[in-house]
């Protein structure tokens, strides 16, 4: 019952969902309901056949974000790859049925990834997942699975969520009492646990000035990471911080770098 109580206290302070209609437009809505189960997930406007596409990405936002917010990047970066972006709506956030819990969002990215890659070409694409914030546990846990193929990892200001979450609590009176509420994370989104099992190309954007993630706790993440990997450092952004056209050929070269280092991976 204790247990139970703090993570549902933890889902609490960590977590930001909401149901409100948001303006999707010009993306396409994609509602899948199977065993009353219903997930929603947001399609940006390509130029590619809906069948015909080199590079399936799936992406998963952050605490507080949408779905029907997301941009189409990393599409257009990499020169004559047709690129399809989906991103999904945990449970609680959109219309995705659910609680919005930690338990609940890497049993559902499960099976959403599962729902996606059931309709996939016969020729399949290489697939890359991109988390921000929080949405990078959720995206390094599915990478972390063995029965799970991917060809690339793109995380921007991961939260190792225990150290993260003692973090901001210690900025407040009495926040040490909070240690036991941090403890009670999941496995499944501690990426303390799930980082050192994705042996998959990954990009690392990190904000220079995060106050929300300090980047020692995010090298954490980095160094923990086993496969070829790569940091990206965007000087004098805060956690929420817009990219610039300062940060962008260095973040254009390391998609570049994942292109080639996930080619030798869909060979393996």
């Amino acid at each position: 019952m204790i247990h139970s109580l703090r993570r549902h206290l933890l889902d609490r302070f960590v977590l930001r969902p909401s149901r409100h209609q948001l303006a999707y437009a010009p993306k396409e809505r994609v509602l899948v309901t199977v065993n009353r189960v219903t997930d929603e997930y947001f399609v940006t406007p390509s130029n590619v056949e809906r069948t015909e596409y080199d590079l399936l990405v799936l992406k998963f936002p952050g605490t507080a974000g949408r779905a029907e917010r997301a941009s189409n990047w990393p599409d257009g970066i990499l020169p004559g790859v047709r690129t399809k972006v989906c991103t999904w709506n945990a449970p609680g956030y959109g219309a995705s049925s659910g609680r919005a819990s930690l338990a609940n969002i890497a049993k559902r990215a499960s099976r959403f990834w599962s729902l996606l890659t059931s309709e996939l070409p016969p020729e399949r694409p290489r697939i890359w997942l991109v988390g921000n914030s929080l949405g990078c546990a959720t995206a390094t846990h599915l990478a972390s699975r063995s029965d799970i193929q991917v060809e690339g990892l793109i995380l921007r200001n991961p939260p190792p969520l225990i150290q993260t979450f003692k973090h901001v609590a210690r900025r407040y009176p009495l926040g040490h009492l909070a240690d036991a509420i941090a403890e009670s994370v999941p496995s499944e989104m501690n990426l303390s646990l799930t980082a050192p099992q994705a042996h998959v190309p990954t990009v690392l954007l990190q904000s220079e000035r995060d106050q929300l993630v300090p980047p020692n706790l995010q090298m954490e993440v980095f160094d923990a990471l086993p496969g070829p990997k790569r940091l990206v450092v965007m000087e004098g952004l805060d956690h929420d911080g817009v990219a610039t056209d300062d940060h962008e050929p260095e973040i254009r070269n390391a998609i570049g770098w994942l292109w080639e280092q996930s080619s030798m991976a869909s060979r393996r």
